[in-house]
């Protein structure tokens, strides 16, 4: 007699899509240092040989300087190109790695609740375990939307009075 599996995959699906999604982005994060690393490698060779060159060729003290000055100049030109190309794959990086957490999350997020739901049934006895998973969906939906902690969202510009750490003036103190 065979029993049918009552477990899905799906659960076990977004697990591994979660975990290949981070290596992914670890992976990505690697290759592009490794491609500044090596923009940094030709930026000191091409200092290093134009300091030599400056060297061997200069017949005076002031031929040699005006070869050092350029060597510099072109230095600190080509560091602050990648200074700026580093800020932008950062950012870039970042954004990229944050819209697939978002989405992996999410998924894994719609995989665990569906499962809960599904072991929870219609008994009477499970209704507790069907309210606090509909809160907790509702709580995580709101994190991942909208970065909002505990799904809290308040549209007024002060704040609840639980949060306020002193009284406005003028308000009478109960001690």
């Amino acid at each position: 007699m065979a029993t049918d599996s009552t477990t899905p995959l799906n659960l076990y699906r977004a697990n591994l899509g979660l975990a290949l999604r981070m290596l992914g982005c670890g992976h990505e994060y690697r290759r592009q240092a490794c491609e500044f690393e090596m923009l940094r490698i030709k930026r000191d060779l091409a200092a290093l040989n134009a300091t030599r060159d400056a060297a061997t060729g200069a017949h005076d003290w002031s031929e040699l300087a005006a070869g050092y000055q350029t060597m510099l100049r072109d230095y600190m030109a080509a560091t602050t190109n990648l200074w700026q190309q580093g800020l932008v794959s950062a950012a870039r990086h970042q954004t990229a790695c944050s819209d697939d957490m978002r989405d992996a999350l999410a998924g894994w997020q719609a995989a665990w609740t569906g499962n809960w739901q599904q072991g929870a049934g219609m008994n009477l006895a499970a209704l507790p375990l069907q309210d606090w998973m509909r809160r907790f969906e509702q709580t995580v939906r709101n994190a991942l939307d909208c970065g909002a902690p505990f799904g809290r969202r308040t549209d007024s510009a002060t704040p609840p009075a639980t949060a306020r750490r002193f009284a406005p003036p003028g308000e009478q103190h109960v001690g």
